[in-house]
């Protein structure tokens, strides 16, 4: 090979690197999340600090806690958030809490009843409606559905979300009103959610809040920690953090899904493999000016 043929090889392989066909790119990130998602690929995952103080807050509560657990979220934030709500929910389960679920959101029911569903009913059968959970669902007023029932559970909830007498659910027994619950989880990915639970409820009653927040609002949440928020959980990260705080905590319990584990392994391939191809453009870009100021 002559020098000018390896100089074209060069400049060739320099320009094919620079100018990658963004469809090729799209193809390999296809391949590689179906592969680890089918291949069920994880990574191990260690709690941060803010996610072990919501796993801790909840594990140190006396069995038998009432644990208000908010889900103010939408279908379009449930991939984050879910996973969340389901293992925080187990983990009330498994510790003997009493958990009783609401939203200010009007897309919470929908929510509510996936948990229910996936989590309850189908994995603690022993923890009855009524006795061990409630699903007392959506009601409207936002800020004002939760200086009601400051005040007053009865007020705003009469029934639950099958129909059934609150005043006859020995899951509510003793309680009231928010301040006879011992924690407060508020999930959330808006207005009202987090802060509103923090300011109108947590500050006001003195009942500990533990929060959840999308990935992009977490950072907001930040400074509430830990004197007014007690634990936080941001992120599929966060979800994946208590996944693994829980399944190091309950050994003996094994886990019929870990959604946010099983989602991180396929975004970090996918994340992997977007910085491999900026590398690679920006090799092809490096050895394309070499090569213009060698000529």
């Amino acid at each position: 090979m002559t020098g000018t043929e390896h100089t074209a090889g060069s400049s060739r392989r320099a320009t094919g690197l620079a100018t990658l066909d963004r469809r090729w790119i799209y193809l390999a990130l296809a391949a590689a999340i179906a592969l680890s998602i089918v291949a069920r690929i994880r990574f191990p995952d260690t709690p941060s600090p803010l996610v072990q103080a919501a796993y801790d807050r909840v594990e140190t509560l006396p069995p038998g806690a009432s644990i208000v657990m908010a889900l103010d979220y939408s279908p379009s934030s449930r991939p984050e958030l879910e996973p969340m709500a389901f293992a925080i929910a187990r983990h009330a389960m498994l510790r003997g809490h009493r958990l009783i679920l609401l939203s200010t959101w009007d897309t919470g029911n929908a929510m509510i009843a996936r948990l229910c569903t996936e989590v309850l009913r189908r994995e603690f059968p022993e923890r009855r409606e009524g006795e061990a959970w409630v699903a007392l669902g959506y009601k409207s007023g936002n800020e004002m559905l939760i200086n009601a029932i400051r005040q007053d559970f009865d007020s705003m909830y009469a029934s639950d979300m099958e129909g059934r007498s609150c005043a006859d659910l020995a899951v509510l027994a003793g309680v009231e009103s928010l301040a006879d619950c011992t924690l407060i989880v508020s999930l959330s990915s808006g207005t009202p959610g987090l802060k509103e639970w923090v300011l109108f409820a947590g500050d006001v009653t003195g009942v500990p809040v533990v929060g959840g927040s999308t990935g992009v609002g977490t950072p907001e949440f930040l400074p509430y920690f830990p004197r007014q928020i007690r634990g936080l959980l941001g992120g599929l990260k966060g979800a994946a953090e208590y996944e693994a705080a829980l399944e190091l905590g309950h050994p003996d319990f094994h886990q019929r899904t870990m959604a946010a584990t099983d989602g991180m392994g396929p975004q970090a391939v996918a994340h992997s493999l977007i910085v491999l191809f900026i590398v690679l453009g920006n090799v092809g870009l490096l050895l394309q000016r070499r090569q213009r100021r060698g000529t």
